[in-house]
């Protein structure tokens, strides 16, 4: 489909757009990673959690901004089909931001060291050989009931969790790259269009 040149132009200033709040994106992504990595190394939550509110704040704006472009696009621009680009980039953006989330969860569970296969073979035997009482592998649920802990993970449980969320990020990433490497040569088309 060869667009007309003011035509194309108005849909070069919308990926344009789009491509200024995908780059906002990447640097709050950045951002939240950074916050995670010192989180990690200070266990200071608090600026973690206001780069997480704030990255919340960020992603929102760049939702916003990405479902814009992609209603011009679907719409009075004519561009379905770079619409339906953007709508697989913003699926591929929320699975990499699950597990994101998913991966740090780990890591944080994990530099608590609270496993008993991370203590060494005294701390498992002692896992293994809890009695009944309440006070050993259970708490109170605040009525005076007392509620079973869940199990802790195998080191191979855990493990296995630990990849599975890095494969899933590590797809998401990749879905990503190539959408946008279908949307710059799209651009690139829509440039030489506007050139003729």
């Amino acid at each position: 489909m060869c667009a007309t040149q003011p035509q194309s132009a108005e849909v070069l200033a919308v990926l344009c757009d789009f491509q200024a709040a995908q780059e906002k994106r990447v640097r709050q992504y950045v951002r939240f990673n950074d916050a995670f990595t010192d989180y990690l190394r200070s266990k200071d939550e608090a600026p973690f959690r206001h780069v997480m509110v704030e990255t919340t704040r960020e992603f929102a704006e760049v939702n916003e901004s990405v479902r814009a472009a992609e209603a011009r696009l679907s719409g009075d621009l004519a561009r379905p089909d770079l619409a339906a680009h953007l709508r697989l980039l913003q699926e591929a953006e929320r699975a990499k931001l699950k597990f994101t989330l998913v991966h740090q969860a780990l890591k944080r569970e994990a530099s608590q060291e609270r496993f008993s296969w991370q203590r060494g073979e005294e701390a498992q035997e002692q896992s293994t050989s809890l009695g009944d009482t309440p006070s050993e592998g259970a708490h109170a649920n605040g009525y005076g009931h007392f509620c079973s802990l869940p199990p802790e993970p195998t080191e191979e449980e855990f493990t296995n969790a630990l990849t599975e969320a890095t494969l899933e990020l590590q797809a998401a990433v990749t879905s990503i790259n190539d959408t946008l490497m279908e949307l710059r040569e799209a651009e690139e088309e829509l440039r030489e269009d506007a050139e003729i």
